[in-house]
């Protein structure tokens, strides 16, 4: 999959930032390959090749999503994303399903667009702790939101494939280094 620095694009890679799954370990080298691709590379991607903390990042990321042209609309339909994204954490394990449900229950209290109230996260979490971590029913209820949000964790887990390949090409570079 080739990715094309493009306004929808960066929406997407704000959600994979904000949510913690990518870092400048993956983001980096994509950086510098847009940077050699193109005669004239957009500018915020020169920024972002600069940067290792989170939040300049994600600072840098969302002043180019919110410029002109603006994509409102389509940022608004990127809700169900940052769930996708908790929840390929948990499935990689870089987070409990305890730390998922509190997540996405936040998140989606925040944002109130989420298609699964925050609610159900919160219902969730309270069901898995009186059940006192039971794995089986960790295991049942994580199926039930990867078929909820299979869509969104299927067009996330392309696009993180292409930044998960970044991520060893710098661990390879910063090992031979």
């Amino acid at each position: 999959m080739k990715i094309e620095p493009t306004k929808e694009f960066a929406c997407k890679l704000g959600i994979m930032l904000e949510s913690k799954l990518i870092w400048y370990k993956h983001f980096h080298p994509f950086c510098d390959d847009v940077i050699l691709e193109y005669e004239k590379p957009p500018y915020w991607i020169i920024e972002l090749a600069t940067v290792k903390y989170q939040g300049d990042a994600i600072g840098i990321v969302n002043r180019y999503i919110h410029s002109e042209p603006f994509v409102d609309e389509y940022l608004n339909s990127l809700h169900d994303h940052y769930i996708a994204c908790l929840y390929m954490k948990y499935d990689r394990r870089e987070i409990s399903w305890a730390s998922f449900l509190l997540g996405s229950g936040q998140y989606a209290d925040h944002y109130q667009a989420v298609k699964v109230e925050c609610e159900y996260f919160y219902e969730l979490l309270n069901e898995y702790e009186a059940e006192e971590f039971d794995m089986e029913l960790e295991h049942k209820k994580s199926e039930e939101i990867r078929d909820t949000f299979r869509n969104e964790i299927t067009e996330m887990e392309e696009i993180y494939d292409v930044f998960r390949n970044y991520f060893k090409q710098y661990i390879r570079k910063e090992r031979e280094a």
